[in-house]
Formats: C-alpha cells, sequence, structure tokens
C-alpha cells in the first residue's frame, strides 16, 4: 500500500483498503507479535507497548469485522480519496509504476500550463550543454578518442 501521509486504521495495520479480512487479520497479528518481542527486548517501555497493542488490537477488530469495517468505511469515506487504486492495467500493478505514470502525467500538464519543472536526474534531462561538471570517466573518456 502506499501511504499518503494520512492516518487511518488501514494505514496504521499497513493494508490496503481492498484488503480481505483474512489480510487484515495476518497484518494485525504480525504486528501485535512484533510488539510483544519488542516488549520482551525493551522492558522499560512495556506499557506504552501494551498500550499500541491494545490499539493495533483495535483496529484489527474494526476492519475485520464486516458490519463494523462498513461502518468505518462509511464514516472515513473522504480518505478514499488518498487512495492509490490499482488500475486494470497488469502494468500498473507494481507502486512504483502508478508512481512514475502519475508523474509523467503531472509534468505533462504542468509543461502545457508554462511551468518549468526542474529535471529530477540527468536521465530526464535533453540538454547538457550548459553542464561543464568534470566527471573523470568520460574525460578519460573523450581524452583516449
Amino acid at each position: 500500500m502506499i501511504d499518503l501521509g494520512v492516518e487511518s486504521h488501514y494505514s496504521r495495520l499497513g493494508v490496503s483498503p481492498n484488503a480481505t479480512g483474512a489480510q487484515i487479520r495476518q497484518a494485525r497479528d504480525d504486528l501485535i507479535r512484533r510488539l510483544r518481542e519488542q516488549q520482551r527486548r525493551e522492558p522499560a517501555r512495556r506499557a506504552e507497548l501494551r498500550e499500541r497493542e491494545r490499539e493495533i488490537n483495535n483496529l484489527g477488530g474494526v476492519l475485520a469485522a464486516p458490519a463494523r469495517r462498513a461502518q468505518y468505511d462509511k464514516d472515513h469515506e473522504h480518505l478514499r480519496f488518498f487512495t492509490v487504486r490499482s488500475a486494470a492495467a497488469p502494468m500498473f500493478d507494481e507502486a512504483q509504476d502508478r508512481i512514475d505514470v502519475l508523474h509523467r502525467v503531472i509534468s505533462a500538464h504542468l509543461r502545457d500550463k508554462g511551468v518549468c519543472l526542474r529535471p529530477l536526474s540527468d536521465l530526464d534531462r535533453d540538454d547538457f550543454s550548459a553542464d561543464s561538471t568534470p566527471n573523470d570517466l568520460l574525460d578519460d573518456l573523450i581524452g583516449q578518442n
């Protein structure tokens, strides 16, 4: 799941809003197991970690129960705006593919509106005429010719 900085039960458990009940229970159980291991390693933080364990258990309980999950989704419809959904095309299965397409579309839109964007890296550049940064590897190659 892509975390867009919006706090929700789904993001706290690290699952997608499209996750099945079994996936939600598995994520909850994994988080609780890690918290219990951390409690054993860090006895000074035991009270804080137990409170987090109770919180994770409650979140998982809400999302794992179909009726409670439906009510949560209804009460928090605004969070759907922040959810990146998988597209129908198989090329968009990976999060990086979705982000790449979003970046290209937004960049094209801004360029059409006259906004000048800095390239993210040299891979996005077309013009290197003003770049006089020394590069030993390239300079050696040029010197060999």
